[in-house]
Parts: structure tokens; C-alpha cells; sequence
């Protein structure tokens, strides 16, 4: 029985490091994601750590000139919310875009994987039915020579 090659077993290798790849890069991309809502959620705590510091001001007595540095602040908080909030939409498209090339890719290797599998399977059955041929060949033959050599 010959044995079986693939032809394409290059590319098949080809593609399962760039699934590799793929699935890496997607990895990143959702740790960058975590990190930009948690920097986004550190955010929304210091916003409000910063109105209860008010709160507590306004009740033992605050002036107009102690608020002024305060305002600031929350206006600060409120647009790097805002900064914060763009940067996890854009991670969550990188990461969106990430999974889908991660999973053409993974199923680009798996259906290379799967004609590996269907020829490997109908070269095994080529084979197996070469050799019994031969072997029905061989078996005639010695039927014939022993049916020879009798008369």
C-alpha cells in the first residue's frame, strides 16, 4: 500500500499558524478591551468619589471659592469619561473585527483540514481495493496453475 501524501500539507501549515495568529491577536485585543473598561470604570469612581467629597462639604459649609477648583474637577472626570467611553467602543470594533478574522481563518484551516481527512479517506479505499484485486489475481493465477499442473 502506497502511502498517503497531502499536496497542500504546506498550506495547511500556512494556515493553522495564521489561526494561531489570529486567535492571539484576538487574545490582545480582548485584554485591551478589559484594561479600557476598567480604566473607564476607575473613571466613573472617581466622579463620584469626587460629588459625595462635595456632599459632605456642602454640609459643614462650602463658599463659592472652595467649590470653584471642585467644579473643575468633575468637569475633568466627565470628559475623560467621555475620552474612556470612545476608547472602549474602539476596542470593542478591534475586538469585533479580531473574532471575525480569527474565525474565517479557523475556517479556512478547518476545511483544508476536512479535504485532508476526505482524500486521505479515498486513498486508503483506492488502496484497499488495489490489493484485493491483486489479491483475487493471485489467487486466480495459483487456481489456474494448480489446475494446470494436475492434468
Amino acid at each position: 500500500m502506497k502511502a498517503f501524501t497531502f499536496r497542500l500539507e504546506t498550506l495547511l501549515h500556512l494556515r493553522e499558524m495564521a489561526k494561531d495568529k489570529a486567535i492571539a491577536e484576538y487574545g490582545v485585543a480582548i485584554r485591551h478591551r478589559e484594561e479600557s473598561e476598567k480604566l473607564l470604570d476607575q473613571g466613573h469612581r472617581a466622579l463620584d468619589d469626587l460629588k459625595q467629597e462635595i456632599g459632605v462639604r456642602r454640609t459643614v459649609g462650602f463658599s463659592g471659592s472652595e467649590q470653584e477648583p471642585y467644579n473643575r474637577s468633575i468637569n475633568h472626570a466627565k470628559e475623560r469619561i467621555i475620552d474612556l467611553n470612545a476608547r472602549v467602543q474602539e476596542a470593542r470594533k478591534v475586538e469585533d473585527f479580531k473574532r471575525n478574522q480569527f474565525l474565517e481563518t479557523d475556517s479556512s484551516y478547518k476545511s483544508l483540514l476536512r479535504l485532508k481527512e476526505k482524500q486521505k479517506e479515498e486513498h486508503l479505499e483506492h488502496e484497499s481495493k488495489k490489493e484485493e484485486r491483486e489479491l483475487g489475481d493471485v489467487i486466480g493465477a495459483r487456481f489456474v496453475f494448480n489446475k494446470a499442473s494436475s492434468n
